[in-house]
């Protein structure tokens, strides 16, 4: 336990130093230490404000790092030689066999779906992808899933060990993510 939190006050202290608005939110909370009067009150306009503004930068950043991490439709077209348009990528799409989602005008899909040396879809996918909407029907949540650093696997992710050809693994590992929530 000592251990875990000089880490988490490391970590702080290193966030609060990059993020004011963090570092307000925390101090707000340090002030309010023994808690407020009345626990099931309204929340303080300033705490409320602090924690929107952390909020908003982290979902930001998930977002910003999501992209980075995908291929548009015409991508996808080039990519896949079993596909000649963009309907095809769509077709796909709805039937759940391709995730993606749309930000804008634009359609995102998670790169880690993608075979490049094939120029096809990973094998196993489809098991993968039904896996994924049983534990969380939004595209987006579904990507985080596959693409967070897990411990339990030496900092690797889901879709490192799709990439890898562990699509059994995976499966089972999404699955028992639903059973956790």
């Amino acid at each position: 336990m000592t251990t875990t939190l000089a880490h988490a006050i490391k970590v702080l202290e290193k966030r609060t130093g990059e993020d004011r608005a963090l570092a307000e939110a925390v101090v707000f909370m340090a002030e309010e230490a023994d808690g407020p009067d009345d626990p099931f009150g309204n929340v303080p306009e300033g705490a409320l404000g602090m924690a929107r503004l952390v909020n908003d930068r982290r979902l930001r950043q998930r977002r910003e790092a999501a992209a980075s991490a995908a291929l548009d439709t015409p991508a996808v077209v080039a990519l896949l030689r079993s596909i000649s348009d963009r309907k095809g990528v769509d077709r796909r799409r709805k039937r759940g066999r391709l995730l993606g989602w749309r930000v804008g005008t634009r359609t995102l899909h998670p790169a880690w779906q993608f075979d490049p040396r094939r120029g096809e879809t990973r094998p196993g996918l489809d098991l993968v992808l039904d896996a994924l909407f049983e534990v969380c029907p939004d595209p987006e949540a579904a990507d985080a899933l596959m693409r967070e650093a897990r411990g339990d696997l030496g900092g690797r992710s889901l879709a490192d060990l799709f990439a890898a050809g562990r699509v059994e693994t995976v499966s089972r590992l999404i699955r028992a993510a639903m059973d956790q929530s």
